[in-house]
């Protein structure tokens, strides 16, 4: 009788023999044995009881977890778990596995189970297995906890960027641990059991730091120094350089001997360079405190040059702090004078008397609406000095909306106020001398008028009566004298153009610019026949304007389209409007009084200009071209600027020489 049919004949009778009662007694584990045909456990020893509290019909219906398939099962689906384990196994042969569950007092139990199969049915199935199973609790939980404090620790040097080491007299091996591993760029899984060649953290350090690591290390080992340190740099598997950190003790026996020696090596190298970074930025911080002190100091002195303070007013505590500046300006000549606290009251009591209710509102007005202020007052100084002043405030508010301090600034603006003054009376003095000189132009070049056309009708007149009677050269005479009274003439009626642009003889209306190019073209009609003119109009705007300045405006610019021409050759003219963009509005470099402009050109294909006289050909009678080659005055682009000036616009030049030219207009856009 082999061994499981001794067991199994002992498990059937119905009387167990006292030697093998006793012998399942001093087994230090339980036993069990299952029958797989009618899914039980047909047998339970005292000490399973013991340990779960349960008996043969409850352990089935627990919820146990099965190490092998990794789940919970309970019931029939636990029974073939377990005999799925069997089924192929041979009589007496062993097989182990591990069940997890909670007892009757909600504790945890794991139980390792070493099954032996006992007996097979008539198919070859597993019929009965005897188990012998092992508390494991406590060993598997200390495991755990083992198995959790080393990965708290390898969480600690990979975050840390430091690992250990312990090197043992008379191994030729170290032990590392994995933040050293990882420090020098090897999988710690190629060592399980952590040990590394003797030498090969030495091969890693770099040539230059190589010689004196080893003397380092090993004078410490000769003193026996319990504790030593040193920075050296090395490079890892991967190639990259890095700065390492030593601290290292020596271990000594009973004889005073070292025996071992355990270290940690950390990895400084972002560690320095934050140091040095942070280095960097205290010399900054200190470069910078001293530009502050200075800064501080030409503040104070600009203060001193510019006449104006600083002030920052505690409300609650009604406490100003006032920089030396203000204090210049509220003392005058006598500063020593002002009182230790300066307070909202000795503001108000250096106000000017017709200025004290318009302050104190807007300052009351500051607190209820907590917004920023600025205004202008007058005040006396200390000294007597009467000044006007701008101040300038903001309103700092608490977590609660409660208005706490204003801090802000106070300008003498005395100087400029005079000088303000000064400004306006020489401005009223020019425009009365601009006026009497336009209406010296109006009125002299209107009275002019009368004896000029006498002038030219007496010459007429000589001409026409005794042109038979005149030798040649007297008719030479006076063709030249009225030729002369013509261009005198039409200089006088410039000049009147020129000065009535001046002024704005009539109210600004809505003007259609496309009727008065109409209107222009039609009063150049024959011109256009004689020189057979191609001009293109396409769509304008309508601005707000004065029309016969609008009129004069392109009745100068389609002339001299029509006049600057090679010989030989058709005028060709064109005349568009476009929207011009922010960037091309700022780069003309001149005051915008209008959010949007109009920009209307006016181009030809004429005999154009050097680009060097773009702005000159717009000053009142400069010509570049002789009277023999083209008729004028020179007034007629001047008295253009004069009309685009009136409106708030602006007119500028733009030519190739003998290519053409092109007059660029930009008017507000009021619509």
């Amino acid at each position: 009788m082999d061994l499981s049919e001794y067991l199994l004949e002992s498990f059937n009778s119905s009387k167990q023999s006292d030697v093998f009662e006793n012998f399942l007694r001093a087994i230090p584990d339980f036993v069990y044995l299952i029958d797989f045909a009618n899914g039980k456990i047909v047998y339970l020893n005292e000490k399973t009881g013991i340990i779960a509290h349960y008996k043969e019909e409850e352990i089935f219906n627990l919820d146990i977890t099965i190490s092998s398939i990794k789940k919970v099962v309970s019931g029939k689906a636990l029974t073939d778990s377990i005999f799925n384990l069997y089924n192929e196994a041979k009589i007496g042969e062993v097989r182990s596995f591990i069940f997890e569950f909670t007892n009757k007092d909600g504790k945890r139990h794991i139980v390792r189970n070493r099954g032996t199969l006992l007996k097979v049915d008539t198919g070859g199935n597993a019929s009965k297995v005897v188990v012998i199973a092992e508390d494991i609790t406590a060993e598997t939980e200390s495991t755990e906890q083992e198995i959790h404090r080393q990965k708290q620790l390898n969480d600690a040097e990979r975050l840390f960027n430091y690992g250990s080491w312990e090197w043992v007299f008379g191994n030729d091996y170290v032990t590392w641990s994995n933040g050293l591993f990882d420090i020098f760029g090897y999988d710690g899984n190629d060592y399980p059991d952590s040990r590394m060649v003797y030498g090969i953290y030495n091969h890693h350090i770099i040539p230059e730091d190589r010689q004196r690591v080893r003397e380092l290390s090993l004078n410490a080992i000769a003193n026996k120094q319990l504790f030593y340190e040193f920075e050296h740099e090395i490079i890892d598997l991967k190639g990259n350089r890095k700065l390492l950190n030593v601290k290292g003790k020596c271990f000594l026996d009973e004889k005073g001997e070292v025996t071992r020696v355990l270290g940690t090596s950390e990895d400084i190298t972002e560690l320095k360079k934050l140091k040095n970074t942070l280095k960097y930025k205290i010399e900054e911080l200190s470069i910078a405190y001293e530009e502050l002190k200075k800064t501080k100091d030409l503040f104070k002195e600009a203060e001193s040059m510019m006449s104006y303070g600083s002030f920052d007013w505690d409300v609650e505590k009604d406490e100003i702090q006032w920089s030396d500046g203000l204090k210049r300006v509220f003392g005058g000549e006598i500063v020593h004078d002002l009182p230790e606290k300066l307070d909202y009251e000795f503001y108000k009591s250096r106000l000017h008397e017709d200025d004290l209710a318009r302050v104190t509102e807007i300052v009351n007005q500051a607190i209820i609406n907590k917004k920023s202020y600025a205004f202008e007052h007058r005040l006396f100084a200390l000294d007597g000095v009467e000044k006007t002043v701008n101040t300038r405030g903001w309103v700092v508010i608490n977590e609660h909306g409660k208005v706490i301090r204003f801090i802000g600034n106070t300008v003498d603006i005395t100087e400029l106020k005079v000088y303000e003054r000064e400004l306006e009376n020489k401005l009223d003095e020019l425009n009365k001398s601009n006026q009497q000189l336009e209406q010296f132009a109006y009125i002299a070049s209107h009275d002019l008028q009368e004896p000029l056309r006498k002038i030219m009708a007496f010459g007429e007149r000589l001409s026409s009566k005794f042109a038979g009677q005149l030798p040649e050269d007297g008719q030479f005479y006076i063709n030249r004298m009225l030729d002369a009274a013509n261009r005198m003439k039409i200089l006088m009626e410039n000049l009147l153009s020129y000065s009535r642009a001046s002024r704005k003889i009539e109210p600004a209306e809505k003007v259609v610019l496309n009727e008065i190019i109409d209107m222009v073209l039609s009063d150049f009609e024959m011109k256009i026949q004689e020189t057979d003119a191609q001009i293109e109009v396409l769509p304008l705007p309508t601005i707000q304007a004065l029309p016969t300045q609008m009129q004069q405006l392109f009745l100068n610019l389609i002339s001299n389209a029509l006049k600057f021409v090679q010989p030989n050759q058709k005028p060709q003219i064109r005349i568009e409007a476009f929207e011009p963009t922010k960037q091309e509005l700022k780069a003309l470099n001149f005051p915008l009084k209008a959010k949007k402009y109009h920009k209307i050109v006016v181009s030809d294909k004429g005999i154009g200009f050097d680009t060097e006289y773009a702005e000159k050909i717009f000053v009142i009678f400069q010509r570049l071209h002789g009277r023999s080659e083209f008729e004028g005055t020179g007034l007629g682009l001047a008295i253009c600027e004069k009309i685009v000036d009136n409106h708030d616009g602006y007119i500028k030049a733009e030519s190739v020489l003998n290519e053409g030219a092109m007059f660029i207009v930009y008017l507000p856009n009021n619509n």
